[in-house]
């Protein structure tokens, strides 16, 4: 039985009154410096992100703060009031049952999808399909295999993320999906071994807000709901449940890992991106498997009721992740609004489930109030009125795939072997030219050029190159093919990682193929090697070579699959595959030898990286199906190298934060955030630490210059943020329903149950097996007495006023090469340590432009108050702090090109 405890850190309400009086600015457009600037660790104290405590259990100091009752959706001005009207017209239709219907997983494997809600007949609404996911349509054919979430944000180009989600979004919405599992900006990307980090945008707040908004705009605009994964501190696999693994003693796990997230990381850090999507309109949000400070995310209720409803006004739905769910009373009264797929954790098809009937049962007997019911189930409708392209699916909206089989006729109920033969695969070919060549167009942007010693890139048969090498595992399919289930086949070009946001590829152009096809166009001589273990036959042929091209990788995912005793996260950051001795081999014997790394995060690269014979090296995250190409038009020239790092590559294991691989003494694993705020690049800005690529960098064929720096204010900045309006009353409220238990009886006669299928009835009238509301041992805090408006809220993302322009900076960028290439601007902030100290620079903007040679355009970026603003603890609010703020235009985190100041002022 789980409780809500008292939060390590006690989070207050606004202690401080707000004041909206105008600050005084005063701007310095440009100002000179030393090129070589370093950003050292600055003054004041040091935030203390962890209380500990020697010799006493950590999970007696992380605790988190109840708050009750779930927030009624619908309350806040302006926002989806028609959409909640509407909604509750057609809750207020609906029997117990039928809303607790569309609440409950029907059940793994019992439905189309991966995941399926029950439905209501009545009023015409179907079973509701929930469906990976962030990187195209998991478990089906005829669909495309987009490159992953990492090489988007790669990419750097908000446009191009954006018609990405517009063709994801088009190709679930002709599969028949309903929501799709995505986009993902959590993991955050703390622990760059994390399994899951491919799936996400990078390893940087800003960065992964962006682009977690546009892809959320561009999968609602094709009409299907977007799902925003995982809330939050998803930061590993490992532990992130209780009987996963019976390996390595895991099987000793009492307890799901707990994120212990300080209040300042939790607000600027991991919720940030959040609100992004929140104010893109995002329908639904997954909590995540994981404890936050020693309570489950998905029955958090501060997490849940207070930070994501009430301060970042989510008016949509929480749905947990497969399995997340603990508890059944207490979930729902902590603000979790659908489970899936319904049944508890690792008891698949037993029918066994936390609500379903037990919700039911919890409902007429008055554990829960029937007003946090009619709230779960009008979150879930309201989002599908309040975005313009999204419509109530209806009997004729249905999925036109089966995600438990290919065959086109089979069991109704494949997975449980149950059902008459019906039609299941309609093999609805979902792809079109729009999705292809977005597909190949973020491949394209998202290859970083890291190392170009000689200029030996691009390729040119002019310079001698009439002999080629392409050599490794990577370079090739694996031997099992491109299409092993959740992409777990390692041995040969990786198209993504493994797990659940895998989808199937319809076809792969591999390294090799492309590169080779290209090359014997050009008149030159191809040899090939895929074997990276018996190293004579290669280091032969690098001998003849004039130019080797060797592909290297490193892989990882889903923490429910083991590769190489790899359970999700990396083990280390080695190359797979003896890739460095195959580096090794190659490039003491061919003079021009170029690496492309194919991984899912950073690797190590010293063995290697300074050999004067390693003139190249290429970084690509997964790119789905065009891989091949896109890196042949890089190699070739036909591309100009434009994607830039979103992390940082350090020189040493130590530099990143590692794995949790050690169960406590009470086996519940404690995994203290104790990096704070300086995650990736900020870390290493603040101990000065050199890396060997930082965040943001990227090289070019060409050359660019900025100049003509110029900051606008907009908006004058204040210091406290303004009270919001208050909510609205609660003037309208679904009515209780008064009615009999025997209205909710299992209709034995109407059917037969499918064997595992959940359903929501009672099979007998007697309620009392869960005791009534005056015997029910509530959590700790547990209230039902609405508040008012909090101080930080007040619309979608927070309080309006965060979203408010205060500045408009802008530049003047050249090409000054021979090359038409992307230029990606990218703007950080350094802000005064008036109050606390922070980190030396932070990302707040970037924008891409392409120009030809001799063409100068200008790039925009707008600086909102959130932008400006630091948490603070104290005061529990969004604040300015006074002083001087730099601001940055660079080209990467440590490459600088202009900069300017802001003084605010009293």
């Amino acid at each position: 039985m789980m409780f809500e405890f008292v939060i390590w850190l006690t989070l207050l309400l606004m202690t401080k009154p707000s004041d909206t009086k105008p600050l005084r600015s005063e701007i310095k457009n440009e100002i000179h410096f030393d090129s070589n600037i370093t950003f050292e660790k600055r003054g004041l104290h040091e935030e203390a992100p962890l209380f500990y405590i020697e010799d006493r259990h950590p999970a007696e100091f992380f605790y988190s703060d109840p708050y009750y009752p779930s927030p009624l959706g619908g309350r806040i001005d302006h926002v989806w009031q028609k959409a909640y009207d509407k909604a509750r017209k057609i809750v207020e239709k609906m029997s117990i049952t039928e809303k607790v219907n569309l609440t409950t997983g029907t059940g793994w494997g019992s439905g189309p999808c991966i995941g399926n809600t029950g439905g209501v007949p009545r009023l015409g609404i179907p079973n509701l399909c929930l469906q990976d996911g962030p990187n195209g349509v998991r478990y089906t054919d005829y669909v495309t295999n987009f490159p992953s979430g990492l090489a988007a944000g790669t990419t750097f180009n908000k446009e191009l993320i954006h018609q990405r989600g517009k063709a994801i979004g088009k190709e679930h919405k002709a599969k028949g999906v309903h929501m799709v599992l995505g986009p993902v900006v959590g993991p955050i990307g703390l622990k760059a071994a994390g399994g899951r980090n491919w799936e996400s945008f990078g390893a940087d707040p800003y960065l992964q807000g962006i682009a977690g908004a546009a892809t959320v705009e561009g999968l609602q605009q094709q009409g299907v709901l977007s799902i925003v994964r995982h809330f939050i501190g998803n930061e590993q696999e490992h532990f992130r449940q209780v009987g996963e693994w019976d390996d390595n003693g895991w099987d000793k796990l009492d307890e799901s890992i707990s994120s212990n997230i300080g209040d300042r990381a939790m607000h600027e850090i991991y919720l940030w991106p959040f609100a992004d999507v929140i104010r893109s309109g995002a329908g639904g949000i997954m909590c995540s498997y994981n404890q936050v400070n020693n309570t489950y995310a998905c029955e958090n209720s501060y997490l849940l009721n207070y930070l994501l409803k009430e301060e970042l006004g989510f008016q949509g739905f929480v749905v947990s992740d497969w399995g997340a769910q603990h508890t059944g009373v207490y979930s729902s009264l902590s603000g979790l609004d659908m489970t899936m797929p319904g049944e508890i954790f690792d008891d698949w098809l037993t029918g066994k489930s936390y609500w379903g009937p037990l919700l039911t049962r919890a409902v007429y007997n008055g554990t829960i109030p029937q007003q946090r019911l009619n709230d779960m189930v009008t979150r879930i409708i309201a989002p599908w009125f309040a975005i313009e392209t999204l419509k109530l699916p209806s009997e004729d909206n249905i999925p036109n795939f089966s995600s438990w089989t290919y065959h086109t006729y089979s069991q109704k109920f494949p997975y449980q072997h149950f059902g008459p033969i019906v039609e299941q695969n309609f093999h609805q070919n979902a792809r079109s030219t729009f999705s292809e060549e977005v597909a190949l167009n973020v491949a394209r942007e998202a290859i970083v050029l890291l190392k170009n010693d000689g200029h030996n890139l691009p390729v040119d048969v002019g310079d001698g190159i009439k002999r080629i090498l392409i050599a490794g595992v990577g370079a090739g399919p694996d031997s099992k093919g491109f299409d092993c289930k959740d992409q777990r086949c390692t041995d040969g070009v990786l198209t993504s990682g493994w797990g659940s946001a895998a989808v199937n590829n319809p076809y792969v152009i591999t390294p090799y193929e492309a590169i080779s096809e290209r090359a014997r166009s050009l008149g030159m001589v191809v040899d090939f090697s895929n074997e990276n273990w018996n190293l004579d036959h290669v280091s032969e042929l690098a001998d003849y070579a004039d130019l080797s091209i060797v592909v290297v990788n490193s892989d990882g995912g889903e923490g429910f699959i083991e590769v190489d005793n790899n359970y999700g996260d990396r083990n280390n950051f080695s190359l797979w595959h003896n890739g460095d001795n195959l580096i090794k081999h190659i490039s003491e014997r061919c003079r021009k030898t170029i690496v492309v790394v194919n991984a899912i995060g950073p690797v190590n690269m010293e063995k290697w990286i300074d050999n004067e014979n390693v003139v190249g090296v290429i970084y690509m995250p997964p790119l789905g199906q065009f891989v091949g190409k896109a890196l042949m038009e890089i190699i070739f020239g036909d591309v100009n190298p434009s994607g830039k790092l979103p992390f940082t590559i350090a020189k040493k294991k130590s530099h990143y934060v590692p794995i949790v691989d050690d169960l406590s003494k009470n086996n519940d694993p404690q995994d203290n955030f104790d990096r704070d705020i300086y995650i990736d690049y900020r870390f290493f800005d603040k101990h000065n630490i050199k890396p060997r690529f930082e965040f943001g960098f990227g090289l070019s064929y060409t050359k660019f210059e900025l100049s003509n720096l110029n900051i606008l204010e907009i908006n004058s900045p204040t210091e406290y943020l303004p009270y919001p309006e208050d909510y609205l009353p609660i003037y309208r409220t679904i009515e209780d329903d008064v009615c009999d238990p025997e209205d909710a009886l299992f209709p034995h006669e109407e059917f037969d149950p499918v064997p595992g299928f959940i359903y929501p009835y009672l099979y007998n009238e007697d309620v009392r097996s869960l005791p009534d509301e005056d015997d029910f041992d509530y959590p700790k805090g547990y209230n039902t007495y609405f508040k008012t408006t909090p101080p930080l809220s007040g619309g979608f993302g927070g309080n309006p006023a965060l979203w408010e322009i205060l500045f408009s900076v802008k530049a003047k960028v050249k090409n000054i090469g021979k090359y038409k290439g992307g230029y990606v601007g990218q703007l950080y902030i350094e802000s005064p340590s008036t109050l606390v100290s922070s980190p030396a620079k932070v990302l707040r903007g970037f924008d891409k432009v392409f120009l030809e040679p001799g063409e100068s355009k200008s790039i925009h970026f707008d600086i909102l108050h959130r932008d400006l603003s630091i948490w603070d603890v104290e005061s529990q609010q969004w604040i300015i702090q006074t002083g001087t703020y730099k601001v940055y235009i660079a080209s990467s985190s440590r490459r600088v090109e202009l900069c300017g100041e802001i003084d605010i002022g009293i």
